[in-house]
């Protein structure tokens, strides 16, 4: 069904967009994106951080077993997940599950699906954890305005659904069920708790890579903010972090955000003391940073082959059983 309504949210987006292009001038919005790309290659190079704390997340996730996955399969499976994440719909889901699939050889299914699972859960949780920042310079600028209740609410939701999804793989209900459905299950389902259970109910240590790469993120939307003219304080780019987590998660099936972002940022030029044009730069820069990675990732499968692998090559070492609590 998403893979039918894909094209529909995509030209909703690119909808969206020309109309505020249309309404902000398309000949202010030139000038201001002209202004602003020499300072790009920052921006540039601070994704390139973040691209290394997602991978460095994902390696943490896999615990005991992270020692099976070669660093050069890592990197290749992170270009490729990032162009997939920007993408595809719910992006950050199908990038964790495109990341197993590609490390699966090296680790085996069950294992791979694990890592993925708390991958996905420690990103949710970093994403609630800088959301609150975001809150309090959210109310320093606009009061209890509606962006300062949603990325409270952006923060709980997250946080909750973190913490509900790692409580939810490890309880011994799931395991017990695939079980009795299939005993081949059964015992993957037993390698997968195992899994999810040697890192606690909060994986911290892949949730802080997660929050790095975000505190990054917000050192991105400084740089663009200053790129266009807009004064460049912590607040502000903590405020603006926290415009583009709302609209991901409101755009989530609009492939990158487009026209959701570039709205939202809109919507909050007044409160940001800029015009929409310049407010709807940032947007339009961060898209074009993302293109480049996207680009990148589409691109590595096609230069950068992977060796042919399969399970029965690697031997993985023995790992303890955990309990889960």
């Amino acid at each position: 069904m998403l893979t039918v309504l894909k094209p529909v949210f995509a030209l909703g987006g690119l909808g969206m967009l020309t109309a505020m292009v249309h309404k902000a001038g398309a000949g202010e919005l030139k000038a201001t994106l002209l202004t602003a790309l020499p300072l790009l290659p920052w921006v540039v190079l601070l994704e390139m951080g973040r691209q290394t704390c997602d991978a460095t997340a994902t390696r943490l996730s896999y615990g005991a077993r992270a020692g099976q996955v070669p660093l050069g399969v890592l990197v290749r499976a992170q270009l490729i997940g990032t162009a997939v994440s920007s993408m595809a719909p719910a992006g950050r889901t199908a990038a964790e599950a495109t990341k197993a699939t590609l490390l699966t050889p090296y680790t085996g299914g069950a294992s791979a699906t694990a890592a993925a699972a708390t991958s996905q859960a420690a990103s949710l949780g970093a994403g609630g954890l800088i959301s609150f920042p975001c809150a309090v310079a959210s109310y320093l600028m606009t009061g209890w305005s509606a962006f300062t209740v949603g990325m409270l609410v952006h923060g709980f939701v997250l946080l909750l659904a973190s913490l509900g999804m790692r409580a939810g793989l490890r309880a011994k209900r799931l395991g017990a069920w695939m079980q009795r459905r299939c005993a081949k299950w059964g015992a993957h389902a037993e390698v997968f708790q195992a899994s999810v259970c040697a890192g606690g109910l909060c994986p911290w240590r892949p949730m802080l890579a997660f929050l790095v790469s975000r505190v990054l993120q917000v050192m991105q939307y400084a740089v663009l903010a200053h790129a266009v003219g807009i004064d460049a304080t912590v607040v502000q780019a903590l405020f603006t972090q926290g415009l583009y987590l709302v609209a991901l998660a409101m755009g989530s099936l609009v492939p990158g955000q487009v026209g959701v972002t570039d709205g939202m940022f809109s919507l909050a030029a007044g409160a940001m003391g800029t015009s929409a044009a310049k407010a709807m730069s940032i947007a339009l820069l961060a898209h074009a940073v993302q293109a480049v990675f996207v680009l990148v990732g589409a691109l590595t499968p096609l230069v950068w082959r992977a060796r042919k692998v399969t399970v029965a090559q690697v031997v993985p070492p023995p790992v303890p059983v955990p309990v889960c609590h």
